[in-house]
C-alpha cells in the first residue's frame, strides 16, 4: 500500500512537472520578466541557496506550444547543462531564470519562438515552431554548487570525456595513434591534392560541420566563409589548428577535445555542454595569400 502511494505520488508529480506549461502566457498564470518572457514557479522548497553565487545543475525541457519534447539536457547534453548563477544578467532568459531561483525549484518559462531560438541555438525558428507563440522552457535545479564543488565535479566529468574519446577510437592505444602533436585526434587524415597551406595573414575560404561525437550536427558554416588566418576568436582554437595543417582542396574529419572546443564551461548559449568533445569535417576551398593583395 504504501508503495503505490508512493509511485502514484511520483507519477504525479512528474505529470505537474511537464504539463506545467500548457497555459497560455496570462498574468494570473505568470510573471512577466525582461528580457521579455513569462515565468511560472511550479515547485519550490524552502532551501536556503537563494540567490546563493555559484553555478547552478539544471535540467532542462523544450517543448513546443503544443507540448511536443524537441530537446531535453538529460539525453542532449548528457546531463551536464550547468549554468553560472548572475543575477544582473539581463539579457539571457534562461540565466536569469536559473539565478533567480533555489535548489530544488521547478520552473516554467514561456517565450516567442524567434528569441528563444536565436538565443539558445543562434538560429531562426524551424518550421515545427513557426506558427507557435511560444516554445515551453520546463527547468529543474538540479543542485546549486560552490566554486570548490563545480571544480571537483569537472575533474570528474574532464576524466569521462577522455574515456568517450577512446570509446570512439576503440582503445585508449588507438586514440593515442590518432592524436595530432597539437592535442586534436585525425579521425580521418587530409584527404585531396593540394601544394598551398595557409600561413598567418592569408585569407581561408573553409566549409565545416561539426558536432557530438554521436553524430548530432549542431554547428555549420555560412555560406562562403572566410576567415583571416592567424588572427584569433574567428574559429574555436583546434579549427585553427586544423587549417594551419590542411592544404587547398584538401578535407578530413577530426575530434577535438573540449579544450580545443568549448572548454570546461561549454558554448555561450548552452548548446554543447561542459567538457565536451566535438567531431568537425573540414574543407578548404580556397586560400588568398597576402601577397596576393
Amino acid at each position: 500500500m504504501i508503495y503505490r502511494f508512493t509511485k502514484n505520488i511520483c507519477i504525479l508529480f512528474y505529470l505537474i512537472f511537464l504539463g506545467a506549461c500548457t497555459h497560455k502566457p496570462g498574468k494570473q498564470a505568470y510573471t512577466y520578466k525582461q528580457p521579455g518572457y513569462w515565468y511560472q514557479l511550479i515547485s519550490f522548497t524552502n532551501n536556503d541557496k537563494h540567490l546563493t553565487p555559484g553555478y547552478a545543475w539544471v535540467e532542462a525541457v523544450f517543448q513546443t506550444q503544443r507540448d511536443s519534447v524537441f530537446y531535453d539536457t538529460r539525453n542532449e547534453m548528457q546531463d551536464r547543462f550547468f549554468i553560472k548563477r548572475d543575477t544582473s544578467n539581463k539579457t539571457n532568459f534562461l540565466k536569469l531564470a536559473v539565478s533567480l531561483s533555489a535548489e530544488g525549484d521547478s520552473i516554467c518559462v514561456l517565450i516567442k519562438p524567434n528569441f528563444f531560438f536565436k538565443q539558445q541555438f543562434k538560429s531562426k525558428v524551424p518550421l515545427f515552431c513557426e506558427k507557435d507563440s511560444v516554445v515551453k522552457v520546463n527547468l529543474k535545479i538540479k543542485k546549486i554548487l560552490s566554486e570548490t564543488q563545480y571544480s571537483e565535479l569537472s575533474k570528474d566529468i574532464a576524466k569521462k570525456e577522455q574515456l568517450e574519446i577512446e570509446k570512439f577510437f576503440g582503445s585508449a592505444q588507438k586514440a593515442e595513434q590518432a592524436k595530432d602533436s597539437l592535442g586534436f585526434y585525425w579521425v580521418e587524415p587530409p584527404a585531396g591534392s593540394g601544394t598551398t597551406t595557409a600561413i598567418a595573414g592569408d585569407m581561408v575560404t573553409l566549409v565545416y560541420s561539426g558536432g557530438f561525437i554521436n553524430g548530432r550536427i549542431i554547428d555549420v558554416s555560412p555560406p562562403d566563409f572566410e576567415v583571416n588566418y592567424g588572427t584569433p576568436d574567428q574559429l574555436i582554437k583546434g579549427l585553427n589548428y586544423v587549417i594551419g595543417k590542411l592544404k587547398k582542396g584538401q578535407t578530413s574529419k577530426i575530434i577535438l577535445p573540449s579544450q580545443l572546443a568549448f572548454g570546461q564551461n561549454g558554448s555561450s548559449n548552452g548548446s554543447v555542454p561542459p567538457f565536451t568533445p566535438m567531431l568537425y569535417k573540414i574543407t578548404i576551398t580556397n586560400i588568398t595569400t597576402h601577397e596576393a593583395d
